[in-house]
């Protein structure tokens, strides 16, 4: 078991293991960046498992904390060009497929395959 099997599904990701990985990630880094010492406390609870990541959102202490970081952050997007966004939109969704995908063998062997997938390689699909 890894450390991604052993943390809990945050209730707002409604199931979604790499999108509560993905939320986990970005309360570590605001943790981080914020001196608030409840908010602090407030994110160590969500990711303790111990509060609702959704309660926690609609909090006025937590709104406080993230609304300059969130205000700094919206100017920088609005800065980007339209390819720069596309970039970073691509970059986000590599990022989760990457985060969906199971890990690795411990051992490094390939797992077997569930199915084989049928050759098409002689069909001529253009006929």
């Amino acid at each position: 078991m890894n450390a991604k099997d052993e943390e809990p599904v945050l209730d707002v990701a409604r199931g979604d293991a790499a999108l509560s990985q993905h939320l986990r990630n970005s309360l570590r880094l605001l943790r981080g960046k914020v001196d608030d010492p409840h908010f602090r406390s407030m994110v160590d609870d969500v990711l303790a498992g111990e509060k609702g990541l959704r309660d926690t959102l609609t909090s006025p202490q937590f709104a406080a904390a993230l609304d300059p970081l969130v205000q700094r952050g919206a100017e920088e997007y609005s800065k980007l060009s339209e390819a720069e966004r596309e970039e970073l939109a691509r970059t986000g969704e590599e990022q989760f497929e990457a985060m969906r995908r199971p890990d690795p063998p411990a051992d490094g062997r390939a797992r077997p395959a569930e199915e084989e997938d049928e050759d098409f390689s002689d069909e001529d699909w253009l006929r």
